[in-house]
């Protein structure tokens, strides 16, 4: 099941124009790891939004606007 989800990660991250990522799944089954494994094994900057954790960000994602998302994180 991993390898299959790391598989479905690099598909995503060869994407010439990828849209942004959304992984979802129950508690404690490894989606963070994942992630942070694959930006360690390909030297990527990761920024990591837990809105569990957040939940004052989650108006930020009311909107489809990437840009304006960006900024309200920037800010």
């Amino acid at each position: 099941m991993y390898r299959s989800a790391e598989h479905a990660l690099a598909q995503w991250f060869a994407a010439p124009q990828r849209k942004p990522l959304v992984i979802r799944g129950a508690r404690q089954v490894g989606k963070s790891t994942l992630v942070r494994q694959f930006a360690q094994s390909h030297r990527l900057h990761l920024n990591e939004i837990n809105l569990e954790r957040h939940p004052d960000l989650e108006s930020v994602f009311q909107t489809l606007d990437l840009a304006r998302i960006r900024r309200e994180l920037e800010g």
